[in-house]
């Protein structure tokens, strides 16, 4: 809607909304603004009598485009005024109070020239038509003449205020004259095209009245001369002589009376007789109507004096009829102007006509611009928008095409995103201190935000390994959610530790359940390489089982009272073996099965007990001794077979770490594991000491990387330790191995719990294994 106003095709474009001044700035620039044009309009532009030009209709049409209908019927009275005292009477104020309302009615969606030319062509030379034949009693040539005056003026004053209003405007709220910072081609090249014409035109009009005067007054002068030249064939008698012209007479002058005296002339019946209503003596003429008006020189007879000999005479004739001779010689001059204005006019619609499809025809490709299947408009179109139109055309169908591509891979992006809540990221910063993430997601639908992601306590150690890595991974929790979804961010083109360029997240979808599968997995595997050691433990209830089953078999043959108590201790040890092996069965099921790893409150010293018994076959097959300094009643909210395994892969890894230090060394070494438990203000603190190799062919930092392992292929996966930290890190805790320090050799392996995990202490009912684990044997 605003390219069909700006370029004069919008029929809303004339219908304004008159806005009164909001200050006293504005009311003060509105009383300047009409007071200056009352006095513009105050000005009688006299080329010749009948033919004179005037501002008003500029003044009026000004204030139409600047407030709207009412400012400009309130200036087109104001502005007109003047006319009144010209001619002394209000068609010229009732012809510009219908000229607005036109313009308003027919001519929207135009500049002011064409409702102006039409205005001036109908209802205008109607009105004007009426006006001079009945109120004057004017011949045709006068109304044709006057028509084409009044045509002329407006139609200029039109273009005038066109061109003005295209370059500037009025702001009546606040006072001000705005020059405006761009113009519209479909309203300056008409206009100015108008404006050429129309000057030519009335330069030429100009030019031609101009003439008017000297004609006349010639005229005048052969009939003074024609009133001598009678006087002199013979005296008239005193009194009025009628001097009729004579039929052959070239000059076709008046009638005209003489006598000696002008008193004789003056006579009511003689200036009826010759039709004037007024003498034209040489005396000064006011008020309406006057010399420079047609209505005196129709109405007006001429009294002049001729001195014959020594007498003077008078003479009286009416003027209309040599004012009407003046009139038609320029009328008929005015045909070369009005053809060319006629030719102006027509060259002026084609040309708007052209400007304004041209216009339309951008604006169409301009607002259908990345659609595909854009056609070259049809119609008069200038040569210069042709060309750049039909280039714009073929890049925009071509340019089209990649936008439907770019809009399939968009939405296969989408899909793909939500299918797996994938987040591509930019300028991603890990704040170390805060924990949080700070990015923003990029988004093909809206521009890409600022985001801030908490990061879980536990998983802050992660993003702080790859602070300056430029191309890595880490995965996370956010801190505070409900659930326990893993994140995995990939981040690349490190700017600075901590800060890089682009990346992506996506969560991790059923990641609890893949992590208790993994653990379960890892379990097994350990379970798996103890299964020697486990068929040894379990060898033992079944010897001792079947041995005492065949024993008591044996005292009860013999059918005495000593045989069948023996035989009865025997059903006893029969019965504590199976328990033994049950309990060892249960121990290896729970450790084995996916079980509920959120935490709950349990007593540490009796989980790590379980875990060491738990492995006690593979301590007895490896020759190691474990010891345990654990608190009494020391409760933690933890996973209990999160704990448990944790504790197993250390044990693990110990066991692993002994044996590989006797097969070097070639020698008995006695392998010792220590668990340690203490707990101050930081926190509860596990240490798992062995005094095996040490930690001499990897680096600290390195083991806890998952399949990162020192054992044989067929003795270790590598994701012991990795489990390890998962498990911690879950925790809210860290977990780090050294080596011992000189002189010893091992290794120690910390872990550190935050206090909040500890739980209020409580009694705990029910048998705790301390002690010698190695020494348990049956």
């Amino acid at each position: 809607m605003k390219a069909l106003q700006d370029i004069g095709l919008d029929p809303s474009a004339a219908s304004h909304t008159c806005t009164s001044p909001g200050s006293a700035r504005g009311w003060f620039v509105l009383a300047l603004l009409l007071g200056v044009s009352l006095a513009a309009s105050s000005l009688r532009i006299v080329l010749a009598p009948g033919f004179e030009l005037y501002l008003g209709p500029f003044f009026y049409l000004i204030a139409y485009r600047a407030g709207g209908l009412k400012l400009a019927l309130g200036v087109a009275l104001l502005v007109m005024v003047p006319s009144y005292f010209w001619w002394g009477h209000i068609i010229s104020i009732v012809l510009a109070v219908a000229h607005v309302l036109f313009i308003d009615r027919f001519g929207r969606g135009h500049n002011l020239t064409v409702p102006t030319l039409a205005f001036q062509t109908t209802v205008g030379a109607a009105g004007v038509y009426l006006f001079l034949s009945l109120y004057y009693g004017a011949p045709d040539v006068v109304i044709a003449l006057n028509l084409i005056r009044k045509l002329l003026n407006d139609v200029l004053m039109a273009t005038l205020a066109d061109l003005v209003c295209s370059v500037t405007g009025i702001d009546l709220a606040r006072g001000a004259i705005i020059r405006r910072r761009t113009v519209h081609l479909a309203s300056v090249l008409p206009a100015a095209v108008t404006l050429i014409a129309i000057c030519s035109s009335v330069a030429l009009f100009v030019a031609e009245v101009r003439r008017f005067p000297e004609d006349f007054a010639r005229s005048r002068a052969e009939v003074m001369e024609r009133a001598e030249l009678e006087i002199r064939r013979g005296t008239p008698a005193v009194g009025a002589v009628l001097l009729p012209s004579a039929p052959n007479d070239s000059l076709r002058l008046p009638d005209m009376m003489i006598a000696p005296q002008a008193e004789q002339l003056l006579r009511a019946n003689v200036m009826n007789h010759l039709g004037c209503t007024r003498i034209d003596d040489g005396s000064p003429v006011t008020g309406p109507n006057d010399r420079n008006t047609f209505a005196f020189w129709l109405a007006a007879c001429q009294l002049g004096q001729v001195r014959v000999g020594r007498q003077d005479y008078a003479y009286l004739y009416a003027t209309r009829s040599l004012a009407e001779r003046g009139y038609r010689d320029t009328l008929l001059e005015m045909t070369g102007p009005g053809i060319i204005l006629i030719l102006s006019l027509l060259l002026q619609f084609l040309l708007t006509r052209s400007v304004k499809h041209s216009i339309l025809a951008w604006r169409h490709v301009v607002e259908a611009f990345g659609r595909p299947g854009i056609s070259q408009p049809i119609g008069p179109m200038f040569y210069e928008f042709e060309g750049p139109l039909a280039a714009i055309i073929d890049a925009n169908n071509r340019f089209a095409s990649l936008v439907d591509e770019r809009r399939r891979l968009a939405d296969a992006t989408r899909e793909l995103k939500a299918e797996m809540d994938l987040r591509l990221v930019t300028e991603i910063v890990f704040d170390r201190e805060r924990g949080v993430l700070r990015m923003r997601e990029i988004n093909i639908d809206s521009p890409a935000r600022l985001e801030t992601i908490a990061v879980h306590p536990n998983d802050c150690l992660a993003l702080s390994g790859i602070a300056s890595e430029d191309d890595a991974f880490a995965e996370f929790r956010i801190d505070g959610s409900a659930g326990d979804d893993w994140y995995l961010l990939s981040v690349r083109g490190l700017e600075e530790p901590g800060c890089w360029r682009s990346g992506w997240i996506v969560r991790l979808r059923q990641s609890k359940l893949a992590n208790d599968r993994l653990l379960q997995q890892a379990r097994l595997i350990e379970l798996g390489g103890m299964a020697s050691a486990l068929s040894h433990e379990l060898k033992q209830p079944l010897f001792t089982i079947s041995l005492s089953a065949e024993n008591g078999r044996l005292l009860i043959g013999q059918g005495t009272d000593a045989g069948v108590t023996g035989a009865s201790a025997k059903f006893e040890r029969i019965i504590e073996q199976v328990s033994r092996a049950s309990d060892i069965m249960a121990r290896i099921t729970r450790y084995s099965r996916v079980e509920d790893n959120d935490p709950h409150p349990v007593d540490l010293g009796e989980v790590i007990n379980t875990a060491l018994i738990l492995m006690r076959p593979l301590m007895i097959q490896k020759n190691v001794r474990a010891r345990a300094d654990t608190p009494a009643s020391l409760l933690v909210l933890a996973p209990r077979v999160g704990i448990e395994q944790l504790l197993v892969n250390a044990v693990q890894n110990s066991v692993d770490a002994i044996a590989a230090r006797r097969d070097t060394e070639n020698n008995g070494l006695d392998g010792e594991i220590l668990v340690t438990v203490t707990n101050d203000d930081l926190g509860v603190h596990i240490s798992i000491t062995d005094n095996g190799t040490g930690l001499v062919e990897i680096d600290p930092e390195l083991a806890f990387g998952a399949f990162e392992t020192t054992k044989p292929a067929e003795s270790g996966t590598g994701l012991g330790l990795y489990i390890s930290r998962q498990i911690v890190m879950k925790m809210s805790g860290q977990v780090r191995i050294q080596s011992v320090a000189p002189p010893g050799k091992g290794a120690v392996m910390t872990i550190d719990l935050p206090t909040r995990i500890i739980a209020k202490p409580k009694t705990i009912r029910g048998k705790r294994v301390r002690g010698n684990a190695a020494s348990d044997r049956n």
